[in-house]
């Protein structure tokens, strides 16, 4: 059995019972000692169960991740959402950074980098996003190359106060943005781009317009940190007010993707707001509005995209997953911005087999570093139009990013263990079987001594022939036709350390009829 808990809030999960007889499981918001006032609701999480059968529990997350895509995954214009391939100059400045420290090429020494050693290296990430205006952002779009981006992406620090400080002003910096942020969107989509623009709606800076006009409508916890307090969504007034703005906002500027992110937590928060006869209850109200607020910008803008930015804080729970892209970056095991290339292996090794829809993002783009991040999409933080970029490779890679997006909507297979260990090989399979077709791909990373693994491919079948490409960097460098009786005992080998190889297969045309 899988079971999924809707609440982006405290939830709390226990198991017990006889072995080889029963077994009790509960699951909810973890706090509820509470009495309700007259005419007052709250809501349960929703539960989700799903049983399958069988030895292999593969089988029961490939039927989770079917019923996902069915029933749960948000849509635009009846089609699944698909996350894009997005370019932000957010860690343009970092990047900058290491290349005058070091006089080197910057996405050489951040290959080279061992998880922390980036700290050293890096100014703060304040910096990164606070020098945005008008002028660079333009310049910036304009400039992206013709390689395949399909987003831009404007971060934090656009607002008055800048970020961290200023979150709760929503509106643009007047002396930064003097027309707001409909040119950079006009300049977007005069390139064939969609604009993405950060928010932080839950979170109040202790100088910012919401604190000082609506003091009423901020949460505060016992010893308030310097970073302000929790916007309160459970408060009818407070909602409403976000919503319309929020919705302005998106109207004002022509927002594609609204990407929401969560920098603290908010159940110091919320327990302080309690009673001792009324635990949990502000949650229970907060969590409501939170979704209110999300189901009010779906409705008002029907083709937007949520982007669920900071799951450590929301998500990815069964809510946010039937309403928001997964996340566009994951970025939990990312340093100062830069994710490294075995860490972005982990989380779609694991996440696929809950998650069907993230994406992760790349510092790099050999095909080792670029696949290790991408998924049905891919994004960058880096200024395409650097000397040290090679974008033929940035075109390369995101042509085989497009080129496997149906794919990422099938079944998934974990080829190896899943782990972070350096001297091992990571490998995942994604199959359509209503297309009779997928692809494997096979890690070999950078302490691994092994030049050769043998696997056994999933999803097909033992008597068809299957014609097969086999791709180390993006050129296909060698062709077989095999049967799926071969494919199950696949021997792959890759060359390099740190290496990849990408692994296609399609049923051929006499197998199909």
């Amino acid at each position: 059995m899988i079971v999924a808990v809707g609440w982006s809030g405290q939830w709390a999960v226990r198991v017990s019972g006889e072995p080889g007889r029963s077994v009790r499981l509960e699951a909810g918001q973890e706090t509820t000692h509470l009495r309700l006032h007259p005419g007052e609701s709250i809501r349960t999480p929703r539960i989700l169960a799903l049983q399958w059968e069988g030895n292999d529990r593969l089988v029961g997350h490939n039927q989770f991740r079917r019923l996902l895509f069915e029933h749960y995954v948000p849509r635009i214009n009846g089609q699944i959402v698909v996350p894009p391939v997005s370019n932000s100059d957010a860690f343009t400045y970092e990047y900058e950074v290491i290349k005058k420290k070091t006089g080197q090429n910057p996405l050489h020494v951040v290959s080279q980098l061992k998880p922390g050693e980036e700290r050293d290296l890096l100014s703060s990430a304040d910096d990164a996003l606070n020098w945005v205006n008008e002028k660079n952002q333009l310049d910036f779009i304009r400039g992206i190359p013709p390689v395949g981006i399909e987003l831009y992406w404007l971060d934090a620090g656009w607002f008055p106060g800048k970020w961290p400080f200023g979150v709760g002003n929503w509106t643009a910096d007047p002396e930064r943005f003097p027309h707001g942020l409909r040119p950079l969107s006009d300049a977007a989509h005069d390139k064939g781009l969609k604009f993405l623009l950060w928010f932080e709606p839950g979170r109040v800076g202790p100088d910012s317009a919401i604190a000082t006009q609506h003091p009423d409508w901020v949460l505060h916890r016992q010893q308030e940190g310097a970073l302000g307090g929790l916007f309160n969504f459970g408060d009818p007034d407070a909602l409403h007010w976000m919503t319309q703005t929020i919705s302005a906002r998106i109207d004002e500027w022509k927002v594609d993707v609204y990407r929401q992110d969560s920098n603290i937590c908010p159940l110091l928060f919320w327990q302080t707001a309690d009673a001792p006869d009324r635990q949990g209850v502000t949650e229970n109200h907060w969590i409501e509005g939170l979704y209110a607020f999300w189901d009010g910008l779906l409705r008002a803008h029907p083709d937007l995209m949520i982007d669920n930015a900071n799951w450590r804080v929301t998500g990815p729970d069964i809510e946010v997953m039937s309403r928001s892209a997964g996340s566009l970056t994951r970025s939990e095991t990312e340093c100062g911005g830069i994710p490294h290339a075995e860490a972005t292996q982990l989380q779609t090794a694991e996440l696929s087999l809950w998650v069907p829809i993230a994406m992760g993002a790349a510092n790099g783009f050999d095909p080792y570093t670029f696949r290790s991040a991408a998924t049905n999409g891919v994004g960058t933080g880096l200024d395409l139009r650097a000397p040290y970029v090679p974008l033929n490779q940035v075109q390369r890679g995101i042509e085989e990013v497009k080129s496997l997006r149906p794919y990422w909507l099938g079944d998934y297979y974990p080829l190896t263990d899943i782990g972070l260990d350096p001297k091992a090989w990571a490998a995942w399979e994604f199959n359509r079987p209503d297309l009779q077709s997928g692809f494997a791909v096979f890690f070999r990373r950078p302490l691994s001594r092994q030049s050769t693994f043998e696997t056994s491919l999933r999803g097909l079948d033992p008597s068809a022939s299957y014609d097969v490409t086999f791709a180390e960097d993006y050129d296909v460098k060698e062709r077989r036709r095999m049967t799926g009786i071969q494919l199950r005992h696949l021997h792959v080998a890759i060359g390099t350390r740190p290496g990849s190889l990408l692994v296609r297969y399609k049923a051929t045309a006499s197998t199909k009829h």
